[in-house]
This record gives structure tokens, sequence and C-alpha cells, in this order.
């Protein structure tokens, strides 16, 4: 009878019964893989590379599922069209394009990021992929997108994700928001960066489109694809979205530990004025705003000096918020029913019928999520 069993942190031991010692190290790392073999419906073995050959073992069903969840997003599965069916392409960025797709055994929808080699070498795409996962696994917080699992299948490396069931925060500034809701949008942000700045990361391309507004109000931040651990050291390079990187990055191309906050400052400016931060406003903008409090605490998160700049938490404990209940969710008032209507105006416009919609998944992607490695018969 086989067995798995934790030897020692990464490691994971697969032994039987009659053999006093194991026989199978695997390591838990993004660079192991693991094949899945499919009976009829339901998961009947796991392979792992053993000697330059595959090695299967075949267990229950129930076991291989639980097995596939335990360790899903440390290592590297094989396989992704025998579970995930893509349905509609929601964005991209500069190195990945984002899809949503439908887990086939529970139905369940989740965002798969694709990241291809193409945009860099294969040694160049695994390190983008092992630096965002390792440090979303790290994370544990509710406003924090999570990771579920990691494929890689032909020359592609995919990143499934929790689906958000929500508006970017760059569709709802099309119109003006009631204050009570900029400052609960705000404090959920700053609360968020004030976790992440406790663990000394920082994320590095904090802007509307990667904060994702929720039907009850609560956000999720996402796309952590420029994030850096400053446990490990300075990052020097220049990573962002202009008009939102801080003044530091440019001028020494290198993020310091309050980077996000400069970029928080410039969503909160948007949330206020529903304008742009333009170069010209950058260091002047509280003159832009009415509200005093708001105008100061602006202020001082576009601090050009880094060290000088307002943290996440000394953000939280300004006058700005003071009163403010963010977790009041019993009370609806007139105004946050105005935002659910637009925000299920935003959703509907967001997701359109594939056969209709410009962002349909292109022949090739659908190739590419459907193929399975010849190697993985």
């Amino acid at each position: 009878m086989m067995r798995l069993q934790y030897l020692q942190q990464p490691n994971l031991v697969i032994q039987f019964n009659n053999y006093k010692n194991p026989k199978y190290c695997l390591e838990l790392k993004l660079s192991t893989q693991i094949l899945w073999k499919m009976g009829k419906q339901n998961l009947k073995a796991f392979g792992i590379f053993y000697q330059n050959k595959i090695k299967y073992f075949e267990a229950q069903h129930v076991f291989l599922e639980q097995f596939k969840k335990l360790i899903g997003g440390r290592v590297i599965y094989r396989n992704m069209a025998s579970f995930y069916e893509p349905t509609q392409f929601i964005g991209e960025g500069l190195s990945a394009k984002v899809y949503r797709s439908i887990e086939k055994q529970s139905q369940k929808a989740v965002a798969v990021k694709m990241i291809k080699q193409e945009f860099g070498k294969e040694e160049q795409a695994l390190d983008i992929v092992k630096t965002e996962v390792q440090i979303l696994q790290s994370l544990n917080h509710p406003n924090i997108i999570k990771v579920l699992e990691v494929y890689e299948n032909d020359q592609t490396f995919w990143i499934v994700q929790d689906f958000v069931q929500g508006t970017p925060l760059s569709d709802i500034l099309k119109q003006k928001l009631p204050t009570e809701q900029i400052k609960k949008i705000m404090s959920s942000l700053l609360n968020t960066i004030s976790y992440l700045q406790s663990l000394r990361i920082v994320h590095r391309d904090i802007k509307p489109e990667n904060i994702i507004v929720e039907k009850d109000g609560s956000i999720k931040v996402i796309d952590f694809g420029f994030a850096a651990n400053l446990k490990f050291g300075s990052v020097s390079s220049v990573c962002g979205t202009p008009g939102y990187y801080a003044p530091e990055v440019l001028r020494q191309k290198e993020s310091s530990f309050n980077s996000d906050m400069f970029s928080v400052g410039v969503v909160l400016f948007n949330l206020i004025t529903n304008q742009p931060m333009l170069k010209s406003k950058m260091y002047n903008a509280q003159q832009y705003v009415e509200d005093e409090e708001a105008a100061d605490l602006l202020k001082q998160m576009l601090e050009v000096d880094p060290v000088m700049r307002i943290t996440a938490l000394q953000a939280l404990q300004h006058p700005y918020f003071k009163g403010f209940q963010q977790n009041n969710e019993k009370h609806k008032s007139s105004e946050h029913q105005i935002l659910q209507q637009q925000l299920v105006i935003n959703q509907q416009q967001q997701y359109q019928p594939l056969k209709k919609s410009n962002q349909s998944l292109d022949a090739k992607t659908i190739k590419s999520l459907r193929t399975t490695n010849i190697m993985d018969q």
C-alpha cells in the first residue's frame, strides 16, 4: 500500500508499507513537475519524474483530489486541460494575459494568468512565476488574491487564482463616489498595504486596474507580477505604471519600503477628483481637493522623500478617517445602494458572450489551453 508523508519541509516522501526506508522523495518547489492521469471521470494516478522516466502512482480518486489540493501552488502541474475550461479573456499586462475559466468538476470560476515563455527565456519566465507565487503564498489577507495551482504546458505557465466577482476600480472612477464610499475603499486599501509593509513586501503596481471592488464594497488587490520582498535586499528595476510609481523608482531605479504609498496617494487623488494625476499636479495635488483633511493626507502620501512619506498605518490614523466605521455592513445607505447598482451594470458590461465579444479567446490560446503534452498520455 502506498503512503505519503512529510519527512521534512519542503519534501514529500512516497513510501510503501513493506519498505523500511522511503523509496521516493519529492521536493515541493516550483521546479518540480507532477503529471495527472485521468480515468473516465475522476483522477486515476499522479506521476513524477524518476530516473529520467515518468513513474505513476495509482490511488483512490478521493485521496488524489485531496493530495492535489494539498500541494497546489507549491509544484507545477501538467494536464491543465483535464481540469479547466477557458471561457473569457479578461485583460493583459506587459508579460501576462488573464482568462476567466471554469473548473470542470466543481464548475467554480477561477482566474487563470498566462505567462508565455516567449516573453522571455524559459528561466526568466519561471523566475517571474516563482516570485509572484511564492509571495502570494506567504500572504494571508482577505483583501489579497490567492493562488490555487500552477501549470505548465505548450511553453506556457498558467497561475490559477481565485476569481473575484467585482469591478475594477478604474471602471468605477467614471462616476463620482460618495465620500464615505471613498473612505471605505481607501481604508481597505491602506489596511492591505499596511499588512504588506509589515512583511517588507512592495506590490510595485498599485493602480485602479489592480483593485477590484466587490458587490459588498470590499476590495481585492490583484496582479503581484511586479511584487518584491525587500527582506532579501533592494530591487533595482523600474516597475509599475507611469503616473503611479513613486519618484524614487525613476530617480534611483529602486523601490523603497514606502513606494506603494505614493501610488495609493495617486489612487486617492483619482477617487476624490475623478481626474488622472498629471505630472503638473503631482507636487501640489492637494490644491485640487477642497476637503482640508483629505488634502493634508494627500500631501503626506505624495511626499517626494520616501522616508518622510506617511506609512499606511499612519495614514489609517489620520483625521480624514476619524469616526469612519469600515465594517458596518448592516447599514445600507442610499449612497451604497447607488454604488451597488453601478457595480452590477459595470459587471454586466465587462463579460459579454464569447461569440459577440472582441475579447474572446483566440484559436491559438484555446489550443494551448486544451493541449496535453504527448508525454502526459
